[in-house]
């Protein structure tokens, strides 16, 4: 399984159940958390398909990554598959990944209407449920509206617990804003955060690499983030995509 499990580098760093804001989603957490120990921790647990579905940046893939990542502090190997780029990738990638404790699967409408990967991951399901194994999905919708072809393929999806993500209200985003950047060892003044929120796309997915991008420029220069701290990293930016 190592090429499999190489896959698992891209999990986003700091992903975790403890920097994730819930809002309108904590029952969403509590189970998919609630389940991963119990898949990880107990030899008797039966297979288990949870299906997270909802918008982009409603936070499917931060809770996929958070499950990988508390797997991996138990001290087990779990198998994380982005499938937004399939068509770089092979469904051989699926081979014999279930003899991982937990196998998240991102973004799988993205499969949809391509034969060999609809099977792959049917024969996937199948094998997990069959070892004891765990498979969490994240997709943008339920599994009977993502175009899947193959009936049983949506009927095995569609057996386990499905959980509707809701985005956060402004007001949240904010408050998860802050608890990133105080994950990351930095203070994120309120603010600052306002002004992020109001010149930004509001997706969370966005923010967080932004804010990814405002940490590692602050470290550079040691300076404190503060608005004129990003204006002048607006203003950088600005000019290197003038100049490219």
């Amino acid at each position: 399984m190592s090429h499999q499990l190489s896959l698992n580098l891209r999990l986003k760093d700091g992903a975790s159940f403890s920097n994730f804001l819930a809002g309108p989603n904590r029952e969403v957490l509590e189970q998919l958390r609630t389940a991963v120990v119990t898949a990880a921790t107990q030899s008797s647990a039966k297979g288990t398909i949870l299906y997270l579905w909802g918008p982009e940046g409603s936070g499917k893939s931060h809770l996929l990554q958070a499950a990988c990542r508390l797997v991996q502090e138990l001290g087990l190997a779990p198998v994380y598959v982005p499938l937004a780029d399939v068509v770089v990738l092979s469904p051989s990638l699926l081979e014999d990944v279930e003899a991982a404790s937990l196998v998240c699967l991102d973004d799988v409408e993205r499969t949809a209407r391509l034969p060999e990967w609809e099977a792959a991951l049917f024969t996937l399901a199948e094998r997990l449920l069959a070892a004891s194994g765990m498979l969490v999905i994240g997709a943008c919708a339920p599994p009977d509206r993502i175009g899947l072809r193959l009936p049983d393929l949506i009927s095995r999806l569609a057996w386990g617990a499905t959980y509707a993500m809701q985005p956060l209200s402004d007001t949240e985003k904010l408050e998860a804003v802050k608890l990133r950047a105080h994950h990351r060892g930095f203070n994120m003044p309120e603010d600052v955060a306002r002004y992020i929120l109001n010149r930004y796309p509001r997706d969370l997915r966005s923010l967080f690499d932004l804010l990814e991008r405002i940490d590692q420029a602050s470290l550079a220069e040691q300076r404190r983030v503060t608005i004129p701290f990003l204006r002048e990293l607006e203003e950088a930016i600005r000019e290197n995509t003038e100049t490219a």
